[in-house]
C-alpha cells in the first residue's frame, strides 16, 4: 500500500497515545523516504514525561538510513499556547540538528491529548508552507493547474 504526505502524520500517531480515552506516555515516530512515502510507524520509547532529550538516542537509533529521509514525533500532552520559552521546543531543535547530521529532517513535531492535538511544525501538504519548499511535492492532484492550483 502506498500512503503519500498529505496523510495526517497525527492521525497514524493518536492510536499509539490515546488509547480509550487515555493517553499513553509514548514517544511515537513517524518516518517517510524522500518521496514521501511512508517508511515506517513505531513506538521508540515509553515513559515520554515532556523531555524529548532523554529519548534523542533511541529516535536516531531507529531511523532508517537507507531508506528515512524525513520524519516527524509525536507525543502526549500540549504546547505552551504562549509565546515565551518552552524546553520541549528547544530539545526538539536540538534533535532537528542531531537528524540533519545524518541527513534526516524533522518535519513534524505533535502533541496529542484526549481531545486533540497541536502541531509545532508544518502538520501535512507541505508544498503549502514555503519554509518547506526543498520537500516534493504532496499535491500532486493541483499539478494539471497551470497556476498551481484548484481552478
Amino acid at each position: 500500500m502506498i500512503i503519500q504526505a498529505g496523510f495526517d502524520f497525527e492521525t497514524l500517531a493518536r492510536p499509539f497515545i490515546v488509547r480509550d480515552g487515555m493517553l499513553m506516555p509514548n514517544l511515537v515516530l513517524i518516518c517517510v523516504d524522500e518521496e514521501m512515502q511512508l517508511d515506517g510507524l513505531r513506538v521508540v520509547a515509553t515513559g515520554f514525561a515532556g523531555l524529548l532529550t532523554p529519548f534523542h538516542d533511541a529516535v536516531l537509533a531507529a531511523l532508517d538510513a537507507e531508506y528515512t529521509k524525513y520524519f516527524a514525533i509525536a507525543h502526549p500532552g500540549r504546547f505552551s499556547e504562549y509565546a515565551g520559552p518552552e524546553p520541549l521546543m528547544d530539545e526538539a531543535d536540538e534533535l532537528e540538528s542531531k537528524a540533519a547530521e545524518r541527513g534526516m529532517q524533522l518535519i513534524g513535531h505533535f502533541a496529542i491529548d484526549e481531545t486533540g492535538y497541536m502541531s509545532a511544525r508544518a502538520r501535512s501538504y507541505f508544498d503549502q508552507y514555503p519554509e518547506h519548499d526543498d520537500l516534493p511535492r504532496t499535491m500532486n492532484h493541483w499539478s494539471h493547474s497551470k497556476l498551481g492550483r484548484c481552478g
